[in-house]
Order: C-alpha cells, then structure tokens, then sequence
C-alpha cells in the first residue's frame, strides 16, 4: 500500500512537474501579485464559508437525536478536518472522511451514529455531486462542443455522469445490504454488537427522506458556492468570467477529481484539470494554474491550523 502510494504521488507530481515546464511560469506568478495580501484575505474569508455551506448537508443527519444536542460548530470541524486531510496529508478524500467521523466521535456522537451518520452524507453529497456535475455540462455544453479537442467526447462526459449516479445508488443499497450481512456473519463475535449498532443507525436515517433529501439540498448548494467562490477568484485577478462560466468550470473540475480520486490530495489532477478547462472560456491556461495554486494556499492556511488543532485534541484525550 505505502508503495502504490508512494507512485501515485509520484504520478501527480511529474503532472505537476509537466505543467510548470509548457506553461508560462511567469504569468502564472504575475496573478499573484495582482491578488495582494487583501485578496488573498478575502479568498480565505470565502473558503471558509465555502465550508460551511459544504458541512450543512451532515447537520440534518444528526439533528434527529434528542438525547445530544448537535452543535453547529461540531458539523463545521468535521467537514473541515475532513476536507483538510483529504487536501494536506498523504491521503486520497477517502482517509479525509474517515477523520471527518472520527471527530463526530471525539464531539461526543456514539460511534456507530458517527460512522452511519459520515457514510451517509458521504452518499447525499454524492449525489449532489452527480446533479452537479450534470449541470456543469449543460452549462459548459457549447463550450465544449466548439471545442476541437474536448467536442468529440462531450458524450462520454454525459455517460459518464449518468454513470457515476448510478454508482451512487449502488453504493447506497451496498450500505443497506453490506450492514445487513455485517451482522449476519459478525454476530457471534465480538463486534457483532458494534455491526448491529451501526445498522440499526444507518436504516434510521435511510428512513428518515424528508432528512436525506434536505441533505441533498444543502450539499447541492454548496457545491454551487464552489461556483460563486471560484467565480470570485477570477474577480480578484482581475479575469472577466460570469458566475455561470465559473459554475460551469467548478462542476467540470470536481468530476475530475472525483473520478481521480485515489491520488492522494488530486496532485497534478486539479492543476491539470483547471489549465484544461479556462481556456473553453477564453482564458489562458497560465490562469487555470494560479487559481489552482491560490486554492492550494488556501487549504493550506486554513488546514494547517485545523490539523493541529485536531491533534492538540487527540493529545489532550490520549493523557486522560
């Protein structure tokens, strides 16, 4: 595992290495300095209600307890930590959710609510995602189809998005059937009790629509906020994009990443999949690369602190 790691990083980064040798560098720092220490400012301000908005679609998914009152602050951490080590540590976004239910678990939520209440916003979020991604194509559907190289393919996108939905529901009826059968052969033993816990937990929410469609709701907003977020980078550098262009770009880019998934932090991926899409809306490739950049330096100064601050935690629990 730590060798096949070991080459998808190294994938990434000769991608990265590839992009920096056929791009002009020095417009790519050159935005930079048309950002400034103010701007840069403003994109952290917005990342982290970006955060916000992202880690809505959990709340509905834990407000159904009355037993334990469930803070908003507790769903912004989970997320944060969540999307931090999927984008900082040697970690594909799968490890990242994983930390995400583990501070649900450190906040106080039984772990087995934790760990049903994780997987199943990581379901809703999916296919919020689908619906996402699908819009980003019909937005971005002319634009791809005048272009020369992306236009011939501009059908397998939409296969492959109906795909990825269907994968989705898969995923959802695995869940169902895979907590059944978790229970089934792991009753005789020791975590038997543990496997039927997170059952019962996760047939709960399934059942609970109204909850599940309002979490889709909530993350199909957020990802839209990507949009808005990236549409005001480009504001900040001074490219003139709409909002639907930059939503349209946004969708494109995390169907990129999703599919793209197993490579730990998407390195190379998302500078890659950026320079490839801004030129469909007229802008240089070198732009697409510092707004990659930018988006790095932003999970980055908000992670970093979120990270220590998770482990400051794990410490503190550790000594008691």
């Amino acid at each position: 595992m730590k060798a096949l790691t070991g080459l998808l990083w190294g994938v990434g980064f000769l991608l990265l290495l590839f992009l920096f040798l056929r791009l002009d560098a020095a417009a790519v720092w050159d935005s930079f300095g048309r950002i400034g220490w103010t701007g840069f400012g403003l994109v952290l301000l917005a990342g982290l209600v970006l955060t916000a908005c992202l880690a809505a679609g959990l709340y509905p998914l834990l407000s159904g307890d009355a037993s334990h009152k469930i803070s908003v602050g507790l769903v912004f951490a989970a997320r944060q930590i969540r999307d931090s080590a999927g984008d900082i540590l040697p970690f594909t976004q799968i490890g990242g959710m994983a930390l995400g239910m583990r501070v649900l678990v450190l906040g106080g939520i039984a772990p087995a609510r934790a760990i049903a209440a994780g997987t199943v916003d990581v379901t809703t979020e999916l296919i919020a995602q689908g619906l996402f991604i699908l819009l980003g194509i019909v937005l971005a559907a002319p634009a791809i189809a005048a272009d020369p190289v992306l236009g011939p393919y501009l059908g397998w996108l939409v296969g492959f998005t109906l795909l990825f939905a269907a994968a989705v529901l898969g995923f959802a009826l695995l869940q169902l059937g895979g907590s059944h059968l978790a229970e089934k052969w792991l009753a005789p033993r020791t975590v038997g009790a543990s496997a039927a816990a997170f059952r019962a937990a996760i047939h709960h929410l399934y059942r609970q629509r109204s909850r599940i469609l309002m979490s889709v709701a909530l993350h199909l907003l957020g990802w839209c906020v990507s949009g808005l977020w990236l549409w005001l980078v480009f504001w900040l550098l001074g490219k003139s994009l709409t909002p639907v262009s930059a939503i349209a770009i946004q969708s494109l880019l995390e169907g990129l990443r999703s599919a793209m998934v197993f490579i730990p932090a998407a390195i190379g991926i998302q500078e890659a999949g950026y320079a490839a899409l801004v030129p469909l809306f007229g802008l240089a490739p070198e732009t697409g690369l510092a707004i990659s950049i930018l988006r790095r330096a932003r999970d980055i100064a908000i992670g970093v602190p979120a990270l220590l601050i998770w482990q400051m935690v794990e410490a503190r629990r550790a000594r008691r």
